[in-house]
């Protein structure tokens, strides 16, 4: 029987997710579907610090739909995960998973403008991998967030609403 490991993001969107159910409060994001260094647009930029991209093995996330305080969709085999309340947003996850072993980074774009990027990340085929950004700030309504992944196909997006 193999073994399944949780890595610590899996387990934090899962308690995440749980505690926006039971919160209730007054986010809502719609969702849209298909669509290291610092990159700056017209959105705010961001301290690299603050990304962090790892690769895990871990279960399947992807939710349904709009939730209080949280949306995510996916699109071909990039996943976005969004958290906040109101206009800001306290944690912007992405999640790739890869058919066979590679390095990638992911992208954080803000209304189609490459906004941030994570630090590169190596995975094994079948590989989940990871970039989170804690904290990214306040977006205006209807900002169009989405994420890409050098090499992965797919570009999951949501739109911010107050």
């Amino acid at each position: 029987m193999g073994t399944i490991r949780y890595s610590r993001r899996a387990l934090t969107v899962v308690a995440t997710t749980l505690s926006a159910l039971v919160i209730g409060t007054s986010l809502l994001i719609g969702l849209t579907g298909t669509a290291g260094a610092v990159v700056t647009g017209q959105g705010s930029s961001v301290d690299a610090q603050a990304l962090t991209a790892t690769a895990a093995v871990i279960p399947d996330l992807t939710g349904t739909g709009v939730i209080p305080l949280s949306a995510d969709t996916c699109s071909d085999s990039i996943c976005i995960y969004v958290v906040g309340s109101g206009l800001n947003v306290s944690s912007w996850t992405t999640t790739a998973v890869i058919s066979s072993s590679m390095c990638s980074y992911a992208k954080y774009l803000e209304n189609g403008v490459v906004i941030a990027e994570s630090s590169k990340v190596c995975g094994s085929a079948g590989d989940q991998l990871s970039s989170e950004w804690n904290d990214p700030g306040n977006f205006p309504n209807e900002t169009r967030l989405c994420n890409e992944w050098s090499g992965i196909a797919g570009e999951p997006c949501i739109t911010v609403h107050s």
